[in-house]
């Protein structure tokens, strides 16, 4: 997705990383590494005198980030305080929702001395009538601090983490860096002296939630006693948000089912993968995901970089789900595995479009792999654009794919999917697929510039061309049956969904479709990880591009990131539904709200409090 070369291919050179428990210097290309342990850090006399100074104290204290619970979320807590730590004075804790949502915030602790067993505890909420909200309901997990890798690596158009973070998200001394990122899932945890832990809360209101005023208690533990007790309100308003398979938003971020093999230890397609693969579907469709995106020949992320080298933009290279075999006269194709792949996407809650990926090769020569059954070995083949052996190949492959849907009863969800190709390749691909497969005419799914936008049905364009995207040829599209989304990846610097990016950019992004009336959002990558993230969490592209999510035990681990995106969605949904309440045109409150919560991109810079004035406008629209 954009990758554009310049200098030195695939490896990255001279950069510092910080694991979460053992920071590891990385030189040059060898990888040669020296051991650190992260946490004594906390105890050096640079940090510890930093952090005391911030806290103002040597005592155990907890404090709400922001000063507003119902926006600590959309801010990252520093590991290591070294400003003056605000909202230590915020006494209650008061939230707003809607039925049938998620609503996340955070509290921290610190002290001068190491704190066991850290958790919280939530009490059930009383509200109307009696009715009640259970404390059980909501989930406590504590922000796992990532490393910070610092790179110089092929793509120096990719912002830098000096033009992403504020200073506020990235703490340490430079040897290591850590950001708080991961979301763990544990009973517990231990903290060191003088390093904040925060405490991430998601709150689900029930969609049968009684509106009105729900009371109860939050308290932090920690060393088997109470360190602090906040009072908690939630004000559940009389709307409510849809489940995510009736989400208007149109979500479509691209995973990838190698890395999960890989990461988790298991053999890549065994029963074990398969399972893992539903468990990541089963989280992807709790956003809405709209698109089982699958892959159709090996490697479609194959990448020429400059130095003359070919292999993968991704640390472990994407497989095909569909077999190709040449047996000297003509091809074939087992589409077994793609079946199964999309029938368990699909049982998982995914859909109900399918991406194809892809009949262009990405930033690289078009080529072909398959298995010569003469042979029996695997042959890499380079072909001509639009030549005889290309025409040939795809010639085959695209009425077989055909005939296979129509027997599946897919046809009409699947579409031929194609990452940043010029319009000038993607002409040559429209006119082919006219002659041999007109079928796919209108079922061309392109993310890149907006160039493409007579050729694709579904288009996601890039940030340099969303301006271009006018509300008005939104609207043309829209009528024609066509999908319009946005994307963004290592670049812009703002707003993005990087490690280190401000929290609330990723809330925002859904508010900027719904400004701009778009119809969603795309972003690759959910999972292209390294082989360990927590230790090494770049390969080539700006940290956090390859992945919105962490491998956890035995499935995904989520992320400040895919939490708030979450959260932006569903405002999204609240948007739609007022928008359709005033028969489709946006009232001046509206725009208002919509104009505020996108007044600024730079999530550095921004008011966070923007996105809940926002969102209360939105909401007291649907309940006035």
């Amino acid at each position: 997705m954009a990758r554009t070369s310049s200098a030195v291919a695939g490896f990255v050179a001279g950069v510092v990383v910080a694991a979460s428990t053992t920071a590891i210097a990385v030189t040059g290309t060898t990888g040669a590494t020296t051991g650190t342990d992260l946490d004594s850090k906390a105890t050096t006399t640079w940090l510890t005198v930093k952090v005391a100074d911030a806290m103002g104290t040597r005592d155990t204290i907890t404090w709400v980030p922001t000063g507003s619970f119902a926006g600590s979320a959309e801010e990252r807590v520093p590991r290591y305080p070294m400003t003056a730590i605000q909202g230590k004075d915020t006494k209650e804790l008061k939230l707003s929702a809607v039925r049938n949502e998620q609503v996340s915030a955070q509290l921290a602790i610190a002290s001068g001395q190491d704190l066991d067993n850290v958790k919280a505890v939530v009490g059930d909420l009383t509200g109307p009538g009696g009715a009640k909200l259970s404390g059980d309901d909501t989930q406590v997990r504590f922000v796992k601090y990532v490393p910070v890798q610092r790179s110089k690596s092929e793509v120096d158009w990719s912002a830098t983490i000096d033009q992403v973070s504020s200073g506020k998200e990235v703490s340490g001394d430079r040897n290591p860096d850590v950001v708080g990122d991961a979301l763990e899932e544990r009973s517990s945890v231990d903290v060191p002296a003088y390093a904040a832990q925060p405490l991430w809360f998601t709150f689900q209101i029930p969609e049968k939630a009684r509106p009105g005023t729900y009371t109860g208690t939050v308290k932090v533990d920690a060393d088997g006693r109470t360190q602090a007790s906040y009072p908690l309100t939630i004000e559940v308003a009389d709307a409510s948000v849809p489940d995510p398979e009736d989400y208007d938003f149109f979500l479509d971020v691209w995973a990838q089912p190698e890395t999960m093999a890989k990461n988790h230890g298991i053999k890549l397609w065994s029963d074990q993968h398969w399972k893992l693969i539903e468990k990541y579907n089963r989280d992807l469709a709790s956003r809405g995901q709209k698109v089982i995106n699958t892959t159709i020949v090996d490697n479609p992320w194959h990448h020429q970089w400059s130095l003359g080298t070919r292999e993968s933009q991704t640390a472990t290279p994407y497989t095909s789900m569909v077999g190709w075999t040449w047996n000297g006269k003509t091809f074939s194709f087992d589409f077994g595995r793609w079946d199964k792949y999309v029938q368990t996407a699909r049982r998982a809650g995914l859909g109900p479009g399918i991406g194809a990926f892809s009949m262009l090769a990405f930033q690289d020569q078009e080529h072909l792999t398959y298995t010569d059954t003469r042979t029996g070995k695997t042959v890499y083949e380079n072909v001509a654009l639009g030549g005889d052996r290309w025409r040939e190949a795809w010639g085959a492959f695209l009425p077989a794919f055909e005939k296979h849907l129509k027997a599946k009863g897919w046809l009409e969800d699947t579409w031929l999917s194609f990452d940043e190709r010029p319009i000038d390749t993607m002409t040559v691909v429209k006119d082919f697929v006219h002659e041999v497969a007109p079928v796919f005419d209108d079922r061309i799914s392109v993310a890149g510039s907006i160039s493409t936008e007579g050729v694709a049905s579904n288009l996601s364009v890039d940030w340099g061309g969303i301006d271009a995207m006018t509300k008005e040829k939104v609207a043309e599209r829209r009528k024609a049956g066509k999908t319009t989304t946005f994307y963004v990846y290592g670049s812009p610097a703002h707003p993005n969904t990087l490690s280190y990016s401000p929290a609330v950019e990723s809330r925002m992004l859904p508010w900027i479709s719904a400004q701009r009336n778009l119809d969603g959002f795309l972003r690759w990558s959910y999972n292209s990880w390294t082989s360990d993230p927590f230790k090494q969490p770049v390969h080539i592209f700006t940290q956090g591009d390859e992945y919105l999510v962490y491998p956890g035990k035995d499935g995904p681990m989520s992320s400040i990131r895919w939490e708030q995106l979450k959260e932006g969605i569903e405002d999204y949904e609240l948007i739609a539904q007022l928008r359709k309440k005033d028969g489709g045109a946006d009232s001046d409150a509206l725009t208002e709200a919509l104009t505020t919560a996108t007044r600024n991109l730079d999530g550095r810079t921004k008011d966070v409090g923007d996105i809940e004035t926002a969102r209360a406008a939105v909401v007291k629209g649907l309940t006035s």
